[in-house]
């Protein structure tokens, strides 16, 4: 043991408590009072005081060893409507699967709760989370664009999985949108693609803060100009049909890279139409060229995001917010 390493004593010592007020303080425990916790913080720092990491890797693994009848339990809130919950789409779903993967590992278990499918109102929902002792949630994707969903995060530590939920503010984890449209790119012209269209609809590319549109133009910039096309963004309903149409018979791409379902849609209704390469694969994808988005893995950060801030005592809505992105992987027939 390094004798020079500042302890927690130190700190105690210095700020005249009990080393059991430091270590709580320093988990930012909401029974010592917040200018006290910043005090013993300011004074931990300029002792130069940094927790032991095997100290915090064994607590970790004696968390991990709970009982597995009776696990801590983190809430998964989707908050789709009824007949269409997060967890009845194949791709949703696993996210949900490696979540719960993930959760057990670590000592934890995985409620789905459907508030909105229910008729629970957030503060209902809140006032039942609170019974049953579970302050860690994630809310999975959404099905619209830019929801703000009216829940008190105090005393919560939460996260969500994309970016359709706008508010409350939290820390969230999601694919790397804009460095799957690039890998999609780049293998396509490693393989000889030349004229590589684009393809989605305006909600589809505005669910994701516009990072396709984005990454592809950025893309477009390092080829010759006669091998650009413009991208296509279209309405949904029979609008989106013909203009798919037309810019196919205009445009001639190469291949395609389709950003979502309704776009797929269209694409679909044309009996001829170059390879597409689809943005939005997960899990097993046979005889398919695209991203896979690992949902599986982003279920897993998920939880690892949640519990992170629950062994730190992190409750509440966070500011600034935390986005981690995860990259995804090029798969071919």
């Amino acid at each position: 043991m390094n004798p020079d390493r500042v302890t927690m004593l130190d700190v105690a010592r210095k700020a005249g408590v009990a080393r059991s007020t430091v270590s709580r303080a320093l988990r930012n425990d909401p029974a010592i009072p917040q200018k006290r916790c910043a005090e013993i913080k300011t004074i931990a720092e300029k002792l130069g005081y940094a927790p032991h990491p095997m100290v915090a890797t064994l607590m970790s693994q004696l968390h991990s060893r709970r009982r597995r009848s009776d696990p801590f339990c983190i809430a998964w809130i989707d908050l789709w409507p009824r007949g269409s919950a997060a967890v009845s789409v194949p791709y949703w779903d696993t996210h949900l699967a490696g979540a719960r993967q993930r959760a057990a590992e670590l000592g934890y278990g995985v409620e789905v709760w459907q508030p909105e499918a229910d008729g629970v109102s957030p503060a209902r929902l809140r006032q039942i989370l609170a019974a049953r002792d579970q302050w860690g949630i994630i809310f999975p994707p959404v099905p619209e664009t830019a929801i703000r969903y009216d829940f008190d995060l105090r005393g919560f530590s939460a996260v969500t999985i994309g970016t359709s939920l706008q508010a409350p503010a939290m820390h969230r984890v999601s694919h790397n949108h804009f460095q799957g449209i690039q890998l999609a790119c780049d293998r396509l012209r490693a393989k000889g693609y030349e004229r590589i269209g684009f393809v989605s609809s305006l909600a589809g590319n505005a669910r994701i803060n516009g990072k396709w549109l984005a990454a592809f133009l950025e893309r477009q910039l390092h080829w010759p100009a006669t091998h650009r096309i413009r991208p296509l963004m279209v309405k949904t309903g029979r609008d989106g049909r013909e203009a798919v149409k037309r810019w196919l018979c205009e445009k001639r791409p190469d291949v395609i890279v389709c950003g979502d379902q309704q776009a797929a849609a269209w694409l679909g209704t044309h009996r001829r139409f170059p390879r597409v390469v689809w943005l939005t694969l997960g899990g097993n994808n046979n005889k398919l060229w695209g991203i896979n988005q690992l949902p599986e893995v982003v279920g897993r950060a998920a939880v690892e995001l949640a519990v992170g801030q629950i062994h730190r005592n992190e409750r509440g809505s966070q500011t600034p917010t935390h986005n981690l992105l995860i990259d995804g992987t090029w798969v071919e027939d």
